[in-house]
């Protein structure tokens, strides 16, 4: 009767392989949980760590209110591509020299760009100057990534104007706000997504005691109103089989007069 043969010691060399296989795909799959389940508190961390890059934004505060809702990964990228645009306008500011004249701030569903009428006007005129075109222009790229919707608002201070183009402040204002919006609609920017007001002076900033306070209210303030998330992700997702806004502009047809 032959020998029982024994069997070598250690596990087979096979098992080495095997073990690695597993420990990777374990890897992979709780990379995969944890890209999933991006929650509020994280995603307010990485818009926070952008204060400093940008120096627009408070601290903890987020452009997007979220309601203890989970944000997915698409939707941080897309938003990140709007702080990269946004970071690209202020640079933009800064290397034009328009200091205190251009301000952006955020709201939890809104971004608003204050810009002062010496900027975007002639005294007492409503024709946008050519100069700050490229800078309207970077608003509208910001608005296309965002899929959002500008809303324009005209103000002025509360010396009255009567001429035969503008009898009062209210005129002034609106027309002010309105060419601003033609051109962004000569940009291609769907009409259902733009909308304009005047106010005259019923917003005043400051008191309208003193030559610099009159200054400052004399404004256009564009807000870029963030309504649907959901639209911003699908927008960035180029297998969703859903298009969004055409991100090419149209050269506009004429100057805004």
């Amino acid at each position: 009767m032959d020998e029982e043969q024994k069997c070598p010691e250690g596990l087979p060399e096979w098992l080495a392989t095997f073990a690695d296989l597993m420990s990777l795909l374990l890897c992979f799959f709780v990379l995969i949980v944890s890209f999933s389940s991006m929650q509020e508190v994280e995603f307010n961390k990485a818009m926070g760590s952008l204060q400093g890059a940008l120096g627009i934004l408070s601290s903890k505060r987020a452009i997007i209110h979220l309601d203890s809702q989970t944000t997915t990964p698409l939707q941080f990228r897309k938003l990140s591509i709007i702080w990269e645009k946004m970071q690209d306008l202020k640079e933009a500011i800064d290397s034009q020299g328009l200091g205190e004249g251009a301000k952006i701030q955020t709201t939890e569903k809104s971004i608003r760009f204050t810009l002062q009428d010496d900027l975007l006007f002639q005294s007492g005129k409503s024709n946008v100057k050519a100069e700050i075109l490229p800078l309207l222009r970077k608003i509208a790229e910001m608005n296309i990534a965002a899929n959002g919707v500008l809303r324009i608002e005209g103000h002025t201070d509360n010396v009255p104007i009567n001429t035969r183009q503008f009898p009062s402040n209210w005129e002034l204002s609106s027309s002010r706000a309105l060419n601003i919006l033609h051109y962004f609609e000569n940009l291609g920017i769907e009409r259902s997504k733009l909308a304009c007001s005047g106010f005259a002076d019923t917003r005043p900033l400051e008191p309208n005691d003193t030559a610099i306070n009159r200054a400052k209210n004399r404004r256009v303030e564009i807000f870029l109103e963030l309504i649907d998330m959901n639209a911003i992700a699908a927008h960035s997702n180029p297998n969703s089989g859903e298009s969004g806004p055409n991100p090419e502009f149209m050269t506009p047809a004429k100057n805004i007069q």
